[in-house]
């Protein structure tokens, strides 16, 4: 991973609108995310989850490291970025230098990404 922040490519772009679904890649949940997998059919939702495309290195990272993620978002350069982790992840977040980043304080489980602005 890199170790500069960038500005996030996208433009014009309204989070969780259509548009913003059209951008994203789509990719397989990883094994050590079995669970969330299961989980997510068992609702009637896809085997495979969509990443903005400035932050797919970065999640697939914390895959590699083991982290489970729940959503991200770059913040399509109007808000800022996150990514929600397993409860089990959260000191491992800490460890690596994220900072925790929800409004409701009460919540540990959410990070901002270090890649994105």
């Amino acid at each position: 991973m890199k170790n500069n922040k960038q500005k996030c490519s996208c433009k014009n772009i309204i989070p969780q609108s259509k548009k913003s679904y059209k951008q994203m890649i789509i990719i397989d949940i990883p094994t050590h995310m079995s669970k969330y997998k299961e989980s997510r059919i068992k609702n009637g939702l896809s085997d495979k989850v969509s990443i903005d495309p400035c932050i797919i290195e970065e999640i697939k990272e914390l895959w590699n490291k083991g982290i489970i993620t729940y959503g991200s978002c770059c913040g399509h350069n109007l808000y800022e970025s996150f990514v929600n982790v397993d409860e089990s992840n959260i000191e491992q977040m800490l460890s690596m230098g994220y900072v925790m980043n929800h409004k409701d304080k009460s919540r540990k489980d959410t990070f901002r990404l270090k890649m994105i602005n």
